[in-house]
């Protein structure tokens, strides 16, 4: 990982130097040094590729970007803490407006540590140290004679043995329903022209023997009248591949050099017939590129294929016309079948119980064929059961080594990366294996560790999200899991994958698990522990590591009372602390010393509240209070933290009020929660300036008295805002009454929006926006104890409403409105789940019969709506919960699904009745 944290904390580097808080305030004498840390750091940068190549086969090489990542590691320390004493004199210049005149403090402010001339000085000094500590490091360069990475420098390849279209049947195991699904796609003539074929999948997966499974079957051979195998590999040149094509279907070696001539011979090679070309281990996701390679095949006859190998589902996107076939791993008892073929080549051993620990190494393997092999060789010649202990036992990355091994093969995947990716997954190493990593807070934690760029018209987030798309697409993240809107919030890694980036990550990772004898070394900058103990103390070797940055607690903590001052200072250099789940009751005021924090998870603490020395902490961009229960205010000076981008205080209940001055955030993106004050007290004009993302809940909206200050929260310029939940506490007040229906006429949201929540709005009738089409993007749609309304929305023109709860709704007779279709018909096609609740003056659903048709509703539920007797024609019903309603209500549902369902006939009707259809 060196280098790819070299490469990017370098550009941080840059960066930091260029700021304009150093460049205007506090540069002032550090010139000239800061000049030559740059040129140093220049100079290293240009070698650092060259390096990284030589440090797998230098161990010198490899000891000397530690170094330097050491070293590069404290200059950013430096330039941080530089920095931190320029904001800290910008951010408090306006509260200090009156001390400063104070000649006392003046004169104190002279002798003191913080007199910027002394500040000065001391970064002078600094400065000066570490430069020459960096020149001494760069200077040792000209030792591994390292080539700059500005010489042009032609591609070179892996080194990895070319593909074949050779298969021996019987090495293969487990891929017979995968044979028989690409034959179907490959002997399926409905796509027209030359249809493209991706497998995706992890490297050493397998994809390549599907690949040659399918290419050498006798249908195969009999459908198409030309096959052709090429192995493309990471180099994908054009007039290479167009050379290789002709090479394969010829059997002659191809001579020509002039494109045009090339392309001419294999149009004459494919015109007019149905062929079938496996292109092998592509990585290129060069638009243009595979555009030219394409093209040069399009005049084979109809039912022509392309069949593509890759490990990358954005290069399946961009090639394939039909969706990817995504391969999965092989089941174990396939596994132990091609373990068991190299493993006992020689015969079973004598001993039984040999057999069973073999059964226990193969599920190290998780399914990847290559690794299954690659250890059944490695116990071919092992015949004594300690051995095979001993296997069984180690770390899977320390077995499957070999130039054409597993421990390779996924490396090529790493190698490809680009160096900011690079940091990126190897910094995963940080999760134990098996953990459920949280896409959200892994971004952030990228965020505050400087891996996404900060300057530049893209957010980091955003920048951080196309990250982990990138190696998503790349398999080095798999099982994800997606919210309501089809967005990934989870996801996991693969065991082998996992290993790969411990392997890269080296010292820099630790996932370390409390009780357990782990030896954690000084250079380790990225922590996590995981503790199934009750209660939590901090390993010794932990305090060798004074240079952290990334403190975790995962799961399983139960109780910490209090996050002291001694667990705090022990690590000055924190970027990123995770205590969430610890309960902690207490939270130390030195965690105001922790200057370089970036994130700071406190989530389900069981604090009241935070120090206010917390403000302190300039730098802080994350700040997760989730689930704090008892949280009852937050500081008053938070306003202070400038760089602040998620303040997420979701599920705080106690928490009755926010601190003024929430509007001077100009960063923050996440605030799912905003409690209006009374008079100038947190005013809903704070939300005006903020462009805020995901969800926010507003509350206490009986403190907007006017629709002029309503509609200064600017709701609807908030077009980053998904989910908005409007809720009125206290509404018996009879002026928050008379202005309701004013107020909420000026909070109309974007119509980007797609959830919207009312509850306890006192007005009689719904705004406007919501009464007309404004808000074509609506999913879902809860109306809750709006009592005084008796109309509803008119749902036909929520285009895309695919949830609707209704509750408490005391005065609301009918549910549709009274607009229609020429055909006289009302067909709320979108919506899939409808509840109904404590609706006691609910008649029916239109006062005009057989207006209306849910067409694709699968749920529907209906509580205590003693009036409501008409039930509609439900086509796609697939669940139905009827409770403290109408007799013929239940009566006519019976009617209307009997034909659907044996088990509803059975049914004797009573108040309540649930069925699942």
């Amino acid at each position: 990982m060196a280098e790819a944290v070299l490469s990017a904390l370098m550009e941080v580097i840059f960066e930091k130097m260029s700021s304009q808080i150093l460049e205007h305030r506090m540069l002032g004498g550090t010139e000239k040094e800061m000049s030559q840390l740059q040129s140093i750091l220049l100079t290293i940068q240009d070698v650092l590729e060259e390096a990284e190549d030589q440090q797998l086969r230098n161990k010198m090489v490899k000891n000397w970007l530690m170094k330097l990542k050491d070293a590069a590691y404290d200059a950013d320390d430096l330039l941080d803490e530089y920095m931190m004493e320029a904001l800290e004199y910008e951010v408090g210049a306006d509260d200090n407006t009156k001390l400063k005149d104070c000649m006392i403090n003046m004169v104190c402010n002279f002798f003191s540590q913080s007199n910027p001339f002394i500040l000065h000085y001391k970064m002078k000094c600094r400065l000066k140290q570490i430069g020459e500590r960096l020149n001494s490091i760069a200077n040792e360069r000209s030792k591994f004679h390292l080539k700059n990475s500005n010489v042009n420098q032609t591609y070179q390849s892996s080194g990895r043995l070319q593909s074949d279209s050779y298969l021996l049947e019987s090495d293969v195991f487990g891929r017979d329903k995968d044979r028989e699904e690409i034959i179907k796609l490959l002997t399926d003539n409905s796509h027209g022209d030359v249809s493209v074929i991706p497998i995706v999948g992890i490297g050493g997966l397998g994809k390549t023997t599907l690949a040659k499974l399918a290419y050498n079957d006798k249908r195969a051979d009999k459908h198409f009248q030309q096959r052709i195998w090429v192995c493309v590999s990471e180099d994908f040149d054009v007039k290479r591949i167009m050379k290789a094509i002709l090479e394969s279907a010829t059997g002659n070696t191809c001579h020509l050099q002039e494109m045009e001539v090339i392309q001419q011979r294999i149009r004459e090679l494919v015109m007019g017939k149905r062929f079938l070309l496996v292109l092998d281990d592509v990585w290129s996701d060069d638009h243009e590129k595979w555009e030219r390679l394409k093209n040069s095949v399009r005049h084979g006859s109809e039912g022509s294929k392309i069949l593509v190998t890759t490990r990358s589902e954005k290069v399946a996107l961009i090639m394939g016309t039909i969706a990817p076939y995504y391969l999965k791993g092989l089941p174990e008892d396939d596994c132990w079948s091609l373990f068991e073929q190299r493993a006992f080549k020689l015969g079973v051993p004598k001993e039984a119980s040999i057999v069973a620990i073999g059964n226990d190494i193969v599920k190290k393997c998780r399914g990847v064929p290559l690794a299954a092999k690659t250890l059944g060789s490695l116990m071919c010649f092992k015949r004594e059961k300690s051995e095979w202990v001993d296997v069984k036992d180690s770390e899977i990355w320390n077995l499957l080594g070999g130039e054409n091994g597993i421990l390779q093969v996924l490396r090529l995947s790493y190698d490809d990366l680009p160096s900011h990716l690079k940091q990126c997954f190897a910094y995963c190493s940080i999760f134990p294996k098996d953990y459920c990593i949280e896409k959200e807070n892994l971004v952030q934690l990228w965020m505050a560790e400087g891996f996404l760029p900060s300057s530049g018209r893209k957010a980091p987030e955003e920048v951080g999200n196309e990250y982990f798309n990138e190696l998503l697409w790349r398999s080095f993240f798999e099982n994800v899991t997606k919210d309501s809107d089809g967005n990934i919030v989870k996801c996991g890694m693969h065991h082998l994958f996992h290993d790969l980036a411990r392997s890269v990550s080296g010292s820099d990772c630790s996932a370390v698990e409390v009780g357990r004898q782990v030896r954690i070394p000084a250079a380790t900058r990225h922590i996590s522990m995981v503790c199934k103990e009750r209660e939590f103390v901090i390993p010794k070797s932990l305090l060798n590591a004074g240079k952290v940055r990334s403190f975790l607690l995962l799961v399983g903590w139960q109780k910490i009372p209090k996050v002291s001052h001694n667990f705090i200072s022990s690590f000055k250099s924190l970027r990123a602390l995770d205590i969430s789940s610890t309960r902690a009751k207490k939270l130390s005021k030195s965690i105001g010393a922790l200057k370089h924090l970036r994130y700071l998870n406190l989530s389900d603490a069981r604090i009241k509240k935070l120090p206010s020395s917390i403000c302190g902490l300039l730098y802080l961009q994350t700040l997760i209070l989730k689930h704090c229960d008892l949280l009852e205010m937050l500081p008053k000076d938070l306003r202070k933290l400038i760089f602040l981008r998620h303040l997420n205080i979701y599920a705080c209940r106690s928490l009755v009020k926010l601190p003024n001055g929430i509007g001077k955030l100009s960063s923050l993106q996440t605030l799912p929660i905003f409690i209006v004050g009374r008079g100038t007290a947190s005013s809903i004009t704070e939300l005006q300036g903020l462009d805020l993302h995901g969800e926010l809940m507003i509350k206490n909206l009986e403190n907007v008295m006017n629709k002029r200050c309503a509609r200064a929260a600017n709701l609807k310029e908030k077009r980053n805002l998904r989910s908005l939940k409007l809720l009125w506490e206290h509404v018996d007040e009879a002026n928050v009454r008379e202005h309701v229906e004013l107020v909420i006429e000026g909070l109309q949201p974007s119509s980007d929006l797609k959830k919207l929540h009312i509850e306890n709005y006192m007005g009689a009738n719904f705004p406007c926006w919501l009464m007309n089409s404004s808000l074509s993007n609506l999913t879902e749609l809860s109306l809750i104890r709006c009592q005084r309304c008796v109309q509803l929305p008119p749902l036909e023109k929520l285009s895309v409403l695919e949830v609707l709860s209704i509750d408490g709704m005391d005065a609301t007779r009918y549910i549709s409105g009274d607009s229609c279709t020429n055909d006289g018909v009302v067909d709320y096609a979108s919506l899939k789940h409808l509840t109904l609740k404590n609706m006691p003056s609910l008649l029916g659903w239109s006062e005009m019969e057989e207006r209306y048709l849910f067409s694709n509703l699968r749920k529907l539920t209906i509580v205590d709506c003693p009036n409501m007797t008409d039930f509609p024609n439900l086509p796609s019903l697939e669940s139905l919960e009827l409770n403290d309603c109408n007799i013929q209500l239940l009566r006519m549902a019976m009617s209307r699904i009997s034909a659907r369902s044996r088990d509803w006939r059975s049914q004797v009707p009573s108040k309540s009745f649930t069925l699942k259809l």
